[in-house]
């Protein structure tokens, strides 16, 4: 549990701390990473959960709020007094909730948000979007200017999260970052699953295999979120990547080197791969990746937040090989527990 309590809303005005801060979705894999080294970094944390159980899954030190996305009562108080909103709830697989629950958590619930937020003056917001609002696949670079054209329904709940934060109209200076892919500690599962596959020789190339692929490093998001609410600028949007272009090929061939075992050469259609993906364990959030095609132009961020990606792919990607064999070769039947 928390060693320090919330200020009360009758107390805002008088005991405003600047070093407070919320994150919504606190108990997601993003969320615990990023409750974590703020408190590490010295500021009282709060955390806003669903249920009672999440609590046992926050940083030690992480001050809980209970309640549903949209529960205004709730917002209220866990925004009272904080200097900054982290707002990362969200669904982001339509299989297991539905439309409509994405819908109401992804949209509705960040419009809860910020009314709360408002209400409360808190001072900036930042929201981690993702790239899908552009679609799954698309031939130009693709810059902050560039139009939105969600293909699912993930990236089209992101896209109308977007909407209500730009048109707001309130005082909140918001900072929404179009994440890539995210990989590193937290995020392994998809590529063990990868990683399996061509360990196994299971894995076929969806399509030619060069299509551009964006990802970026976990603690390169942390370090991102964390310079939004330092600088002192205005409103923005940013694409939030390594900056770099990768192909399909150019990842499994990476992947295969480090399992010392053969690229797949297999090809397979875009369709097949949909019809045949849960049978080989692959959900459509992670289909989606495999399957997009997006360059995006990185140059606002390093710009106007002076953002430099720390993490190299080729030396984080050998990590997450080392860790998967240490649990593969050590599993008879050849499942990661």
């Amino acid at each position: 549990m928390a060693s320090k309590k919330a200020v009360p809303a009758g107390r805002r005005q008088k005991q405003r701390d600047p070093g407070t801060v919320l994150v919504t979705g606190a108990s997601g894999r993003l969320g615990r990473r990023l409750c974590g080294e703020f408190l590490d970094s010295g500021l009282e944390v709060r955390g806003l959960v669903g249920n009672a159980q999440q609590i046992n899954t926050l940083p030690p030190g992480t001050v809980p709020f209970v309640g549903d996305i949209t529960e205004e009562a709730v917002l209220r108080r866990a925004c009272s007094g904080a200097d900054a909103v982290y707002h990362l709830a969200a669904i982001v697989s339509q299989r297991s909730r539905g439309p409509k629950e994405i819908i109401r958590v992804n949209a509705h619930g960040t419009a809860a948000v910020l009314k709360a937020a408002e209400s409360e003056k808190v001072r900036s917001f930042i929201f981690p979007s993702s790239v899908d609002v552009y679609g799954i696949r698309r031939s130009e670079v693709l810059t902050e200017e560039s139009s939105v054209h969600p293909t699912d329904m993930y990236g089209h709940s992101k896209a109308l999260a977007e909407h209500q934060i730009t048109h707001f109209g309130g005082r909140l200076r918001y900072t929404i970052f179009r994440t890539a892919a995210i990989y590193g500690p937290g995020f392994e599962s998809s590529f063990f699953k990868v990683f399996r596959m061509i360990s196994e020789g299971r894995l076929y190339i969806v399509g030619d295999g060069n299509n551009s692929m964006s990802l970026v490093h976990i603690n390169d998001v942390t370090k991102a979120m964390a310079l939004a609410e330092s600088s002192d600028r205005g409103s923005s949007i940013y694409n939030l990547s390594d900056g770099k272009r990768y192909t399909q090929n150019q990842l499994v061939e990476m992947a295969s080197g480090l399992l010392n075992v053969p690229v797949p050469r297999k090809h397979v259609g875009v369709l097949m791969a949909r019809m045949f993906a849960r049978a080989a364990g692959i959900d459509q959030d992670e289909l989606r990746f495999i399957t997009s095609n997006r360059i995006l132009d990185t140059s606002k961020i390093r710009k106007e937040l002076g953002f430099r990606p720390r993490m190299q792919m080729q030396r984080s990607a050998k990590e997450l090989v080392d860790m998967f064999l240490m649990g593969y070769k050590g599993s008879k039947t050849g499942v990661m527990a």
